[in-house]
């Protein structure tokens, strides 16, 4: 077995192929450090992280574990682990599944456990996109090479059913100028992506309105389209969001290894055919539900704290990491007496926030907001920052930067800014506009998404530290919002009405 180290004997591969001396199998070309490929190498021990050191005004939040967190993770990671070992392409803790069940089954039985009341309110979700299996491969000069990493974008269109194969173009990043002067009717289009800055947001998708590459490709009448993952390493992506329906092409991601040594052989100048056959079942009537355990407080008013427990893959940071933020904040004020809590804590857990959202609709509209003091959305609450290194993927013993919102009273807002910076969580300058759960009453959320809905969100990249800061901070937060009324809290405009 011959392993290519770089583009250069890559392209040797090439030649061998043209002259028939290549072997059936080989080893593929890699392109410098990357995951999950490369996690003996870039995997960081919790222990390695720098401790946040609590201020002495904040010892009360001293029992808050991150390790005890991390446990939580790796058991709601297991779950979707099982789902891959059965066998399942689409694999991950999707709503309908037995693998939703023994997700709400395990936070149920915990809240259950530290005193919470428990119910749950099923639901149908009406249409649910599921691919059901697929394959993909290339041919060059007589030779088959698979491309194990091939992974369909969410709602995109399934192959006919014998299958689609189409000549391969290389176009780039696929900005107008790429395009230019290339026949691509009737091919594979091949396009090099880059995160902008996560897995569900990459470069040539229309949600993050830079080059829109995906949307031109299917214009101009591509066979299908290959999205390139600008990740070092050999993971798997499935983004959201392929070209309308009414183009009826298939949209699949493949990763950098298998994408660049497509390119190098592209680059010989022989010709590439790839064959893609995908099947897309349409779920209907899936039966899944809401799951709000509550413990009750010394007064009438609500803090309402809600967490979604599907998630693609493992799904570590998205979302068992706000799910185990979410048990140590019950466990916390589990421990008080009723006295010292003076308002009501209500969980809300949603099965479907990659499917519609039709339980968080429901549970939103259906829900009396004006007890609510604050709704938090916990969402990705820690992760090992990333960077990009020459041709490496490059890990650090550093937590990562949020996105964050923040919407009620300048106080209000003024306060949560505060209480993250003094608990260590980084946030982006600038202010995201939307809110994660409601409009309807005061909230806030964080949310890191560079690894999301790839291979990549692993146990191994969110780390313990991460895990206690934020938490510490939420229940700080928390705490200060009960040193506040209703009135303090909402946001009034000049002419006086509640927003």
């Amino acid at each position: 077995m011959i392993r290519f180290a770089n583009a250069a004997i890559a392209f040797l591969f090439v030649c061998a192929l043209s002259a028939g001396q290549a072997s059936e199998t080989y080893e593929p070309s890699t392109y410098g450090l990357g995951l999950p490929r490369d996690l003996p190498l870039l995997g960081v021990a919790d222990a390695d992280y720098p401790d946040w050191q609590l201020r002495e005004s904040q010892a009360v939040y001293a029992d808050v574990s991150g390790l005890r967190m991390k446990g939580w993770v790796q058991k709601i990671a297991a779950i979707s682990l099982a789902s891959q070992k059965n066998g399942d392409q689409y694999w991950g803790r999707l709503p309908g599944t037995v693998y939703d069940s023994q997700t709400m089954e395990l936070m149920t039985q915990e809240f259950k456990r530290l005193g919470f009341v428990i119910e749950e309110t099923p639901f149908t979700i009406p249409r649910d996109w599921t691919p059901s299996q697929w394959n993909a491969s290339y041919t060059v000069n007589g030779k088959t090479v698979k491309l194990d990493s091939v992974f369909p974008v969410g709602e995109t269109s399934p192959s006919p059913e014998a299958g689609l194969t189409a000549e391969a173009v290389w176009v780039g990043i696929g900005a107008e100028p790429d395009f230019l002067g290339r026949e691509v009717k009737g091919k594979a289009v091949v396009i090099y992506s880059t995160f902008v800055p996560g897995g569900r947001s990459h470069s040539a998708s229309r949600r993050a309105r830079i080059f829109n590459a995906n949307l031109r490709a299917s214009e101009a009448g591509a066979a299908m389209i290959i999205n390139v993952m600008a990740v070092p390493g050999n993971g798997r992506f499935n983004p959201l969001g392929a070209p309308s329906a009414e183009y009826g092409i298939p949209l699949v991601t493949i990763n950098q290894d298998e994408g660049f040594a497509l390119r190098d052989v592209l680059g010989s100048g022989a010709r590439v055919d790839v064959h893609l056959q995908l099947d897309i079942d349409i779920r209907t009537n899936v039966q899944t539900a809401n799951v709000v355990a509550r413990l009750a407080g010394a007064g009438t008013e609500e803090i309402v704290i809600a967490a979604h427990t599907d998630g693609f893959f493992q799904g570590a940071m998205d979302n068992a990491a706000g799910l185990a933020s979410g048990l140590e904040i019950a466990r916390h004020y589990a421990a008080k007496p009723v006295e010292q809590r003076p308002r009501s804590l209500v969980f809300f857990l949603f099965p479907d926030h990659h499917h519609g959202e039709v339980g968080l609709k429901l549970f939103e509209q259906n829900y009396a907001w004006d007890n609510v003091a604050i709704a938090l959305t916990l969402e990705h609450p820690s992760q090992t920052q990333l960077y990009w290194y020459n041709d490496d993927l490059m890990t650090s013993n550093a937590i990562g930067a949020f996105r964050w919102n923040a919407m009620g009273s300048e106080r209000f807002i003024g306060m949560v800014k505060r209480t993250l910076r003094e608990h260590g969580v980084s946030i982006y300058t600038e202010m995201n506009p939307k809110p994660k759960l409601t409009r309807q009453a005061p909230g806030f959320h964080i949310i890191d998404h560079v690894i999301y809905h790839t291979t990549l969100d692993i146990p191994e990249l969110v780390p313990a530290e991460g895990l206690e800061r934020s938490t510490r901070a939420f229940l700080n937060v928390i705490d200060r919002v009960n040193g506040m009324s209703l009135q303090e809290l909402r946001q009034t405009t000049r002419a006086g009405k509640a927003n």
